[in-house]
């Protein structure tokens, strides 16, 4: 199941505890085996890199650490698989 993202209620009354930052979804494209850097092409803060996987395009991965927040990436993703969520404690990796 994917993680919904922050209601725009809680964000605007700064009801995240943790900074939102990037959430990539199963549903990526990459998953199905469809080459695709779009997020990664609008990251101003260059958090989301790629890590290679023999067989099947580069799958997508945050660095928490280096995320905004901007939501740059959501409206870049096809898939529209990306949402905005609570961090995890670290990169994704």
């Amino acid at each position: 199941m994917q993680t919904q993202g922050p209601s725009r209620r809680a964000l605007f009354r700064g009801q995240f505890l943790t900074k939102p930052v990037a959430v990539i979804g199963d549903a990526c494209l990459a998953e199905a085996g469809i080459v695709c850097r779009s997020c990664g092409d609008v990251c101003p803060a260059s958090a989301i890199s790629f890590r290679p996987r023999i067989g099947l395009p580069p799958q997508a991965i945050v660095n928490e650490a280096a995320c905004t927040g901007c939501g740059e990436c959501i409206a870049a993703c096809p898939g529209a698989t990306i949402v905005l969520g609570a961090a995890r404690g670290g990169d994704a990796a």
